[in-house]
């Protein structure tokens, strides 16, 4: 999952929400990010990780990843991140009946007002995920592909990342597919594992 899958997820919670993508921006035990954050936040963090785990394991997101095929498959969880984002927003009206453009403004504002809190990099990112729309732009499939070509500059290694989206344009139906059918599922977890927590 990426960013807006992440948020989206998440309780309508100030806390929860910059946790969420925080986790992104932070590493190490729960123990030793618990000395730094709020509950809140560490709940957003642990939810983060929570829900990465549920995606990496769920048998329609493996059967997306093997549609993939070479030289692009050992880019497939890079892909589907971001493809996700991209298929939420797409399908955005089936999941929720709130507004995706208000929900997106509320994130920045959120993140705007919170952002002397944020982990240096995740601060310094801020203006630019706004300025750009990272979180909204992901609905319009050539973006993507910039996004592909974008990261693929980042990897240490020559890759094919680049140019993945011809891969997922011959793929595309079925990669919608899988994430309609697998998202509902991953919703579904995500209210047991917050109604579990409430209950402790």
């Amino acid at each position: 999952m990426n960013y807006l899958a992440h948020l989206f997820l998440s309780p309508d919670d100030p806390e929860l929400l910059l946790g969420s993508l925080i986790a992104d921006f932070t590493r190490g035990r729960l123990e030793t990010l618990a000395r730094d954050w709020s509950p809140g936040v560490m709940r957003g963090i642990v939810l983060h990780r929570q829900v990465d785990r549920f995606t990496d394991d769920h048998p329609r997101v493996i059967r997306a990843r093997r549609r993939i095929a070479a030289p692009y498959r050992r880019y497939s969880g890079i892909i589907l991140d971001i493809l996700f984002d991209h298929f939420l927003s797409r399908y955005w009206a089936e999941f929720t009946r709130r507004d995706r453009d208000e929900f997106i403004r509320d994130v920045y504002r959120l993140l705007e007002q919170r952002r002397e809190q944020l982990p240096a990099r995740l601060h310094a990112l801020v203006p630019r995920m706004r300025r750009e729309d990272w979180l909204g732009s992901y609905r319009e499939l050539e973006v993507v592909g910039l996004v592909f070509e974008r990261m693929a500059t980042r990897l240490r290694q020559p890759n094919e990342l680049g140019g993945a989206l011809v891969e997922v344009r011959r793929h595309y139906p079925e990669l919608a597919e899988d994430f309609r059918r697998f998202f509902p599922e991953l919703i579904a977890f995500v209210q047991r594992q917050q109604e579990q927590t409430d209950r402790q």
